[in-house]
């Protein structure tokens, strides 16, 4: 159980926390950003989210502490609440609308400086979907979180699909969509992405980051697999495994299935 805490500390860890992220948007600090982004890996008691429990009205002073934010923030800060609570369907459909405020700002920036924390927004939309379909599911009803979450990085993948700086960030985004499709079994859905990669000219696949690099080759070489093509499936899952981190043991056990499958 929480320490008690009284609303004037509650309001001050509040406000240092969005005193924090406005600074890391205002000083473009991609990676503080994305830190503060981070909610499914918290655990249910934190300094912030004691906080927002004895402070109920956080929204009304999100808003007033910082207005040009008032999409953002509010939204944001009744995900992490919900999130604490383990309320994960109210943590996700608060969340999605923060991120929606987020892509919106991060379309209107012009250089990448966002990338890591853009790149957290699609993780954790992800993972709290993940988290409020076992939800559903547990309470008898039909899960639609995850597919949710799915049209949502489609909005990403736009974003980053475009000329510019921004695109070589699309390619982290393809491969959360791969984990969603692959998890709902819809993988058809992944079809549409990989040709965007692979014959867009916006791209050149040398551009993109080794780690997002090895995770697609992994992900469209499971799926030469399922369609039989397994000349062209063992050359990906052979350069997923040429270029995985060496002392990611279990991403190497995969690998090593999956090629082993191929043959």
């Amino acid at each position: 159980m929480a320490a008690y805490l009284s609303m004037g500390e509650a309001h001050r860890r509040i406000a240092d926390y969005l005193s924090r992220l406005d600074d890391a948007i205002s000083q473009s600090d991609g990676a503080d950003l994305a830190s503060l982004l981070a909610i499914s890996s918290a655990p249910a008691s934190t300094p912030l989210s004691d906080a927002l429990a004895a402070f109920p009205d956080f929204p009304r002073l999100a808003s007033d502490r910082f207005p040009h934010l008032s999409d953002f923030l509010p939204p944001l800060l009744r995900a992490i609440h919900s999130h604490s609570l383990r309320r994960f369907g109210d943590a996700y459909s608060s969340f999605e609308k923060a991120a929606s405020a987020f892509l919106q700002e991060f379309r209107n920036w012009e250089t990448p400086w966002a990338m890591e924390a853009m790149h957290m927004v699609a993780l954790e939309i992800r993972l709290l979907a993940e988290k409020a379909d076992r939800e559903l599911v547990m309470s008898g009803k039909n899960p639609d979180k995850l597919q949710a979450a799915g049209s949502f990085l489609m909005k990403v993948f736009g974003a980053l699909a475009v000329k510019g700086p921004k695109r070589v960030g699309a390619l982290y985004v393809t491969c959360q969509l791969f984990k969603i499709y692959f998890r709902l079994g819809t993988v058809n859905l992944c079809r549409s992405v990989i040709r965007s990669i692979e014959t867009a000219r916006n791209f050149d696949f040398e551009d993109f980051p080794v780690k997002d690099k090895v995770t697609y080759m992994y992900y469209t070489g499971r799926l030469e697999v399922f369609n039989e093509n397994f000349l062209v499936a063992d050359q990906k899952l052979t350069y997923a495994l040429m270029h995985c981190n060496p002392q990611s043991e279990s991403n190497l056990r995969y690998l090593y299935y999956w090629v082993f499958c191929s043959l």
